[in-house]
């Protein structure tokens, strides 16, 4: 079986700027105080495709940036924010998009000081405060973390000199509850980094603190599992953790201020619970710490955070006093398309997909897609193929000349009842179900101009145009490659529509799951949405939605429109772009909702709402009129249902 292929980047390290494994996308300076310690935190939100920074430059803030280009777009709102030796001091965003803020409670410095977390429901959203308490009177808020979602998220706060690590639970009610503290292995070990493996379960910690604790995995009753080496994570005292399942990879990355260096290890954890270590990377540190100007300045401190950019593969880091950066990993570890050379993807029933690759999840099930110059991957997650009564079948709809007439949308098979599909395919993949991990076999089926014709194919070759392979292990994944050969969807297309579903074998069962997931389930249903690329180009990711859009099928079943891109809507760029004094902003709604769509200036105040009501399904366009305005930059922000959608910057120039 083809296994990953690593292809790794010797690193130099200049005297001034710094040559880099991690390549940089771009750098921030504006939050950043060469002076004074005032940024230490950041946190990547996945739902709104933010950069979150906490930072004391100009007050008591968390600043938002955008995280393709590092521009400010405003920030969240901190009105009642106040207590402690610092008011603000770290920030996390849970995987449903509920923000935590925390202070800094030291009561050395700030006698009777008590530990005050705030809690955002989004970026629009007012704080309120969940957690206020004087703990065990020892020193919180150096290091937070957040995990989970709906009522089963967890809350992690720690300390300098800190003998434990808090642990909250956020159940939604009006207060976190206290849970039992985690001993730690030493004072300080979790002072500079928390990234728990899943809620309420292992954590990865890090500090540097005395002796300089090293990256540890913990149980959650404080148990040590696991040490990383100092040979692979920098001796002599590292900041921040971030523990990362990249394909078949798991890593920890954590960073080294003094050293100016980030650093990558890979860990191995067998059927015992067991875990090994090997380096990733070369003999030098991975680094690329940037700076304004020509020195590198040192904090007392050593104070860097991470997170991982899950849209473009990237790490985002604050170092010290120096930038907010956003890096990408794709030298250390190849994860854009298409994959060749560094990154080979095998159909072998291992999860080779990457959080980049992740476009929906529909119940309980996830779909991956991603491709390579020969063959369109696609992942479904869960309880799918696997199947003792041999009941379920999984499909891969494909319309490979989305913008003509051929095709059909009636599917070729009844299975699930499907009455249409929601654009006119031209092949369609079956893959039959097996009682055991194997390779599938299936059918592959082809429009002729009147009716579909049928091709058998057998799941470990590929001259017949598809390779499909299915596990229950820890994944429980099945996976199909449609193969760019003429038995599969032929290498003469450029355009393309695709679409996934999993049903009961009988026309009278029930669609189990269908992607994209605005996607009816049930018996009877009439697909809606596919997914559509113009292009399968190097350098795209699955979840770059400019690229890999979600469309819907018009009234004709051919024509479509885009729709549902973040959070099932889509705000687009005003235009013109800069305008005097009118201009005209567009916003697409996947499913009917109550939209909001307001106005800010540069300081963050609401200018003007130009929607508040409940819109329907489709796309929408108006008109601001801004000649009450001064020249200046202004923010637009979409919310759809309560939840932030996106925020864009607009120009107006009199």
């Amino acid at each position: 079986m083809n296994k990953i292929r690593l292809f790794l980047c010797l690193l130099i390290i200049g005297s001034s700027m710094v040559a880099a494994q991690y390549p940089l996308n771009w750098a921030n300076y504006a939050v950043m105080n060469p002076g004074n310690d005032v940024t230490r935190s950041i946190a990547y939100n996945r739902s709104t495709d933010h950069v979150l920074v906490a930072t004391r430059k100009y007050g008591t803030d968390v600043i938002i940036l955008n995280a393709a280009t590092g521009d400010s777009l405003g920030k969240l709102d901190t009105g009642i924010v106040s207590g402690g030796t610092y008011p603000i001091n770290m920030v996390d965003v849970a995987k449903d998009g509920t923000i935590y803020v925390c202070n800094l409670s030291a009561p050395q410095y700030s006698p009777g000081s008590t530990l005050k977390v705030y809690r955002y429901v989004n970026e629009m959203a007012s704080p309120e405060l969940v957690f206020d308490d004087a703990l065990d009177g020892e020193r919180y808020g150096d290091a937070l973390a957040a995990v989970g979602s709906g009522d089963e998220k967890y809350v992690y706060v720690s300390g300098m000199g800190n003998a434990t690590l808090a642990v909250m639970k956020d159940e939604g009610g009006a207060m976190l509850t206290k849970m039992t503290p985690i001993p730690l292995p030493q004072p300080g070990a979790a002072r500079h980094g928390i990234s728990p493996v899943s809620a309420g379960g292992k954590l990865w910690i890090n500090g540097a603190d005395a002796g300089s604790p090293p990256p540890q995995l913990v149980n959650n009753d404080g148990t040590v599992i696991a040490v990383v080496p100092d040979s692979l994570a920098s001796a002599g005292g590292t900041s921040s953790i971030i523990h990362l399942r990249l394909g078949d990879y798991n890593l920890v990355t954590v960073a080294n201020s003094w050293g100016l260096s980030i650093r990558t290890a890979r860990y191995f954890e067998d059927e015992l619970g067991t875990i090994t270590f090997d380096y990733f990377g070369n003999n030098s540190d991975s680094v690329n710490v940037l700076y304004e100007g020509n020195t590198f300045i040192n904090n007392i401190n050593a104070t860097v955070d991470l997170d991982y950019d899950s849209k473009r593969h990237s790490i985002i880091s604050v170092f010290g006093y120096n930038s907010v950066t956003s890096m990408s990993m794709d030298s250390l570890l190849k994860a854009s398309t298409p994959r060749e050379d560094s990154l080979t993807i095998s159909v072998d029933g291992s999860n080779d997909f990457f959080p980049t690759d992740h476009v929906g999840c529909s119940n309980e099930r996830n779909m991956y897609l991603t491709w390579s110059e020969g063959k369109v991957f696609a992942g479904i997650s869960g309880h799918t193929l696997i199947d003792p009564a041999e009941s379920n079948r999984m499909y891969v709809a494909f319309d490979l000349d989305p913008d003509s007439d051929a095709g059909s949308t009636t599917p070729p098979e009844k299975a699930g009842g499907i009455a249409a599909l929601p654009f006119k395919a031209d092949v369609v993949y079956m893959v039959e179900p097996w009682n055991q991990p194997d390779y599938m076999i299936g059918s592959i089926y082809k429009w002729d101009g009147s009716s579909w014709i049928e091709n058998l194919f057998d799941g470990n070759m590929a001259n017949q145009g598809a390779l499909a392979y299915a596990d229950e292990g820890e994944d429980k994944l099945a996976e199909l490659a449609a193969i760019k050969n003429s038995p599969g969807i032929g290498d003469a297309f450029t355009a393309i529509g695709m679409m996934a579903y999993v049903t009961k074998k009988t026309a009278s069962g029930e669609v189990l799951c269908a992607f994209p997931d605005v996607n009816p389930l049930g018996n009877g249903v009439s697909f809606s949405h596919y997914f559509y690329a113009d292009s399968f180009g190097r350098g795209i990711f699955p979840t770059d939605t400019d690229r890999v859009q979600i469309r819907t099928a018009s009234t004709s079943a051919v024509k479509a429109t885009p729709v549902q891109v973040i959070q099932s809507c889509r705000l687009w760029q005003n235009y013109p772009n800069p305008f005097n004094p009118r201009t005209t902003i567009r916003f697409d709604m996947a499913k009917p909702g109550h939209a909001k769509l307001r106005i800010y200036d540069v300081t963050g105040r609401l200018v003007e709402t130009l929607v508040d009501q409940k819109k329907k399904a489709g796309s929408h366009k108006l008109t601001f009129n801004a000649e009450h305005l001064s020249s200046g930059v202004y923010f637009y922000k979409l919310i759809v249902d309560r939840r932030e959608v996106s925020v864009d910057k607009m120009i107006l120039m009199k």
